[in-house]
């Protein structure tokens, strides 16, 4: 089956809440889905225990307490029983089809990176994922009222055990790792698979005035984002440039002029070394376009 992981902020005020269902609606999708609580914030043994979980307190962390994205896929690879991890932020409420649609890529890809928007809802009460999902109402409604995200931010990942080894020590939640991770994925030829259309995942809004490890919450955490900012070396892209997309539970390869326009941009990113190649592949085809 799969593997979902996180590391939750401390349970405390509206992220008690929304952390809450967040991890619930993780559950709703089926008792034999493991889920890794990663980190020592508040409340996270509890949580763990409550949704049946494992519970690994020990990450490493910059200076600030942030843990860092490298340490986390480093201990999901670790001590994952399953092939299949997802790397999700502690506020994002998974739908009923979610699991689908994993299992449609899983089996129609040797290494893939799975991304998609999220759609921005306040929520500010816990949810009973029991009555919720099998009302068929409800996830309907939620989307209805939710606000597409831009695609620059990204929420969750999916991916195959080991894909991710060395990453960069970035901080989590701070400038620019998911946009990287991105790039690098696209770098190293691994198709990246958009499932907006398909999977609508609910990002409950909450203020970003959040710390970890019970540091003073009006401490500047400009030092995390701006070795963050160094660590993506300039490189990052967004959504909008995976090269996959899933309908009707099929993956397709993005074929329209849109995307190929935005494609052959996004290649010089990609590979800069290649950047003159690029250069008069594009000359060449305003050329070509002319003349039509």
């Amino acid at each position: 089956m799969i593997t979902i992981f996180c590391t939750p902020k401390n349970f405390e005020g509206i992220f008690d809440v929304i952390q809450t269902n967040a991890i619930y609606s993780w559950r709703a999708l089926g008792e034999d889905i493991e889920i890794l609580i990663i980190g020592d914030s508040k409340g996270a043994e509890e949580i763990a225990r409550n949704v049946n979980a494992v519970y690994f307190p020990n990450v490493k962390k910059s200076s600030k307490g942030v843990p860092f994205i490298s340490d986390l896929f480093r201990i999901a690879n670790k001590i994952s029983k399953n092939n299949i991890l997802i790397f999700i932020n502690a506020d994002i409420l998974l739908p009923n089809n979610f699991l689908k649609t994993i299992i449609a890529i899983k089996e129609n890809n040797k290494r893939f990176l799975m991304i998609g928007h999220r759609w921005d809802l306040d929520v500010k009460n816990i949810i009973n994922f029991n009555v919720a999902q099998k009302d068929k109402t409800y996830w309907p409604s939620m989307v209805k009222e939710a606000k597409k995200h831009a695609s620059s931010g990204i929420d969750y990942f999916v991916f195959k055990k080991n894909t991710f080894k060395k990453l960069p020590h970035f901080a989590i939640g701070r400038f620019g790792y998911d946009n990287w991770l991105i790039w690098y994925s696209r770098r190293r030829f691994i198709p990246v698979i958009d499932i907006s259309n398909q999977v609508k995942v609910i990002h409950q809004n909450h203020h970003y005035n959040f710390i970890y490890d019970n540091l003073n919450p009006k401490e500047n955490h400009e030092e995390d984002i701006t070795k963050n900012k160094i660590l993506t070396e300039g490189n990052g892209l967004t959504i909008n440039d995976a090269n996959y997309e899933i309908k009707n539970y099929k993956i397709v390869k993005k074929k329209s002029d849109e995307f190929k326009n935005r494609d052959l941009g996004t290649l010089e990113k990609i590979y800069p070394e290649l950047y003159y190649l690029f250069n008069w592949y594009k000359r060449i085809k305003r050329r070509f376009l002319k003349k039509k």
